[in-house]
Parts: structure tokens; sequence; C-alpha cells
């Protein structure tokens, strides 16, 4: 069910429906009477709508003599509003009932989107964040509204996201049956570091960052609640919970270790960099045909972050070019892991990767020439096999 509401941004509903209908889904459309004011039926229909209904529709029953907010509830398998006005938000919040799409929204207990699109000082509005806030608490799952130039010509918060991230976000949920991971908060580290020898010039690896995207990716639609922590990432972010971009090592700790206080889960996928120079030049090193470099190890997150462990659970990954599985099984020991995921080649900055995988009871599994979504997805069923076999005592 597409619900679209009074916002400027009505018209990229459409680019969802018809994103939507080109991945075989079915849709149904609403229009509240805001969004009529920028934006008519007859576009929906023409792109394929199932059907598409207004207020004018809230009193009338379907072809079973059924209530049609009733039916319309019961029909879809989520509802997703987009754009969604401060307006809406406050209703659905304070269950008033006024409209067709409010009455469904009640009457459903099926999964809701709700995508907001306002003006910066509308969507930072103690009141409207407090009406966000308290609809996540009610398993309200908001899609954040992007940075940009706004209605009114000025740069700030409030753009509706891309219409193609949106259609990737429902169309991942609705594609994974398997919501496992509902309620729980994953953290998930991903790209490269960069250590800086000069104001331009810095140490780094190949790292694309595709792997930690990709488990990101699936962990939302599984359910999760998601925040990616990355250094540089060389592919298009999707739609998640909570993103931060950090740059050198200590960074990535710092950022990391304190938001591993409010996750459940760790999934260390980031390929930080292992040595930085003594010291950095304030100004750009000029050509020469030679040049030392003094090089510190930085600091070891995993085993920084393993300290303070506690019940939580933390999946680490190893890269190793020999020996590689007894490499992987120490140092999951060492760094206090409950998965390690070995890299059987060199993967980094590939598309398509084999892996081995560990946990801690002596578990083992191995995925061969796969795309970084088939691993991400082998990863998580193994990290949810681990958790059902520990939570039913079988370990």
């Amino acid at each position: 069910m597409l619900a679209v509401t009074g916002s400027i941004a009505a018209y990229k509903a459409i680019e969802i429906l018809r994103g939507l209908r080109n991945e075989q889904k079915s849709v149904k459309v609403i229009l509240t009477k805001g969004a009529e004011q920028f934006i008519n039926k007859l576009s929906f229909e023409s792109l394929g709508a199932h059907e598409v209904l207004t207020d004018e529709d809230q009193f009338s029953v379907d072809k079973d003599g059924i209530s049609i907010h009733l039916s319309l509830s019961r029909w879809a398998d989520c509802i997703i509003i987009v754009p969604a006005s401060a307006d809406i938000i406050a209703k659905i919040r304070a269950g008033i009932a006024d409209s067709l799409l409010l009455t469904v929204v009640l009457a459903s207990k099926k999964p809701l989107f709700i995508a907001p699109c306002m003006n910066e000082n509308m969507l930072l509005n103690k009141i409207t964040a407090d009406n966000i806030e308290h609809l996540k608490n009610n398993r309200v799952m908001f899609i954040e509204a992007d940075e940009g130039q706004l209605a009114d010509f000025k740069i700030g918060k409030g753009r509706l996201q891309e219409p193609n991230k949106i259609v990737s976000l429902i169309t991942d949920y609705l594609n994974y049956n398997d919501k496992f991971f509902a309620g729980k908060k994953i953290l998930i580290t991903g790209g490269s570091t960069r250590e800086y020898i000069d104001p331009v010039r810095f140490i780094t690896n190949n790292s694309s960052g595709k792997m930690g995207i990709s488990i990101a990716r699936v962990a939302k639609a599984m359910g999760a609640y998601t925040n990616l922590i990355s250094g540089e990432i060389l592919t298009n972010l999707p739609i998640l919970d909570k993103y931060q971009k950090v740059e050198t090592t200590e960074e990535m700790l710092k950022a990391t270790k304190e938001a591993f206080k409010a996750s459940d889960i760790l999934i260390m996928a980031a390929a930080p960099v292992d040595f930085k120079p003594e010291t950095i030049s304030t100004t750009k090193i000029p050509k020469k045909k030679e040049i030392t470099l003094k090089l510190l190890e930085t600091p070891d997150i995993l085993k920084e972050i393993s300290k303070e462990k506690g019940n939580k659970i933390i999946v680490g990954f190893a890269l190793q070019t020999e020996n590689l599985e007894n490499k992987a099984l120490k140092k999951m020991k060492e760094k206090n892991m409950d998965i390690v995921v070995a890299n059987r080649e060199v993967n980094i900055g590939k598309d398509e990767g084999s892996v081995i995988m560990f946990d801690k009871f002596g578990k083992k599994k191995i995925i061969e020439n796969a795309k970084k979504q088939v691993l991400a997805e082998g990863i998580l069923q193994f990290l949810k096999e681990f958790i059902e076999g520990d939570e039913n005592g079988q370990k």
C-alpha cells in the first residue's frame, strides 16, 4: 500500500510506484486531500497501480461488503507513506482517524514505513522529533530524510530519500520473509581507513566497503536496527537506520566503541589500516627520489572492543595469505569473538569471494565463489544458527 500525503515531493511517489511495479509488486495507492493538491489519480493509474483511492472512498465497502479501510489493511503486506508530512505523522501518533489513510493505518497489523519530507525547521521541531521517536518505539520504521536543497532553495535536512533507494529497501524487506533479527541492534563496520602522511597523501588499502554494506542491507531486510560505521567506501549506500563516516583507524575505534554500548551485535567487516606514520607533515612533501617513513601500529579495534563484550555477540573477519584456518581460529580466541569469517582468498575490493566461517563452539561453514550479497546472507544465517543454538542450550 503506497500512501501519498501533501508535499512538494509527491511527484516522486510515481517513481516509487514504477520501481515497485518493475519488481513485480502489486501496489494500491491512497492519496490524501493534501496529496491531491500536488498530483492526481490518473498519474498512478497510468503506471499500473492496482487501485487508486482517495478520501472520497473512506466510507465505501468492497465487493464483499467489508469496509474499505479493513479490506485494504488486510490486503497489504506493508504500508509505505511517502512522502509523509508533519501533519500525518502527528495524527498517526495521536491515533486520529479522520481520513482513509489514517483508518487503514489504525486497522493494520502489517509493517508501516514512513518517509518524512518537509522543511528542516518542521522536521527538527521538538514536537515532530518527539512524534517520530514515539512511533519508532512502537515499531514504525522511518526512512530518514536526506540533506540537500529544500523547497525554499535553502540547504538542510528534509528532502525525501531517493526513490530508487526506497524501492530497494521495500523490495528487500518483502523478499526476506525471515525477520529473525527484529528487535536486535546490529552494529556493522565497513570500508577502509586512511592514515595521512601529509595533507594530500595517505596509507590505505583497496577495500571497497561492499561486504559491510551487503551485511547491513540484509540485516535490515531481516528486521534489524542497522548502524553502519565506515571508512572510505566505493559503492552506494542503502537506506539504513544510522550511518557514520570516519577516516582514521583511531576515529573508527572511538565511534565503534561508543556505538557498541547501545548494540546487541557487532559485525566487524571493515578493513582498518594496521600502520600509521609516526609523524604527519603539515605541508605537502615535495617529490623526491627517496623518502623514508617510520610506521607505528594503529589501535586494534576488535581487541579493544572485546574488553567490553559482556553478553554481546562479536563477529570478526580474518584476511590471511597463508595458514588461514589456524590463524583465523587463533584470532577468534585472542579477540574474544563468537564467530570469525575468514576470507579463503584475497576478496578485498572485489564483487565476489569465498569464505570459511567458524563459531567459538567449533561449527564450520564454507561459501565459495559467491557475490557479496550472497556471502552476507550466509554470514547472517550462520549468526542466526549460532544465536538459536546458544539460546536453546545446544552449545
